[in-house]
């Protein structure tokens, strides 16, 4: 009998130290977390991620022209499949702020979907204003998926006023 424990012959000899080894353990689902990261569908397609994060990006994150003349601020929004029925929006102190919800009309039950890009769901957007504007006057108008506002400035003093200085007693 040998004072060894090893067993001679069956190929293995016992735990490894890397096998024993706490560190090198996490070190194995390290690697196996970052092979199945590269592997994964939303790797190789780099829209997956803006199609499927919530509330992050993609159509609930509508895409934003803000531009101003000498009188208006205009504000466009691109918003494809909504209808002004799913729209709210709000003037604030020096902000715009646009929510709606694009709801899923789809049906699925006898349907096998090969690829599903569509997005749908709630969004919010809060737009700051390059200057300050009316409450009066604001004309908002929704036409093919796409929204434009119009608000009046607020006028400035034009005409300078002299202020006197008097003498202090």
């Amino acid at each position: 009998m040998s004072l060894i424990p090893w067993k001679w012959g069956s190929g293995r000899t016992g735990m490894t130290r890397a096998e024993s080894d706490p560190f090198m353990a996490l070190q194995r689902e390290i690697n196996r977390a970052f092979d199945s990261f590269l592997s994964d569908d939303w790797f190789r397609d780099p829209l997956w991620l803006q199609r499927n994060w919530p509330n992050g990006a993609g159509f609930l994150t509508p895409r934003v022209d803000v531009s101003e003349t000498e009188s208006e601020v205009h504000v466009t929004v691109e918003l494809p499949g909504l209808s002004e029925k799913d729209l709210d929006v709000e003037l604030r102190e020096n902000q715009l702020r646009i929510a709606g919800e694009k709801k899923d009309e789809r049906s699925t039950q006898d349907h096998n979907f090969h690829r599903m890009e569509r997005t749908f769901g709630a969004f919010e957007r809060i737009i700051p204003l390059p200057a300050k504007v009316q409450r009066e006057g604001v004309q908002a108008r929704f036409k093919d998926g796409v929204l434009s506002i119009v608000m009046p400035k607020v006028e400035r003093s034009r005409v300078a006023q002299k202020i006197p200085v008097q003498a202090g007693n």
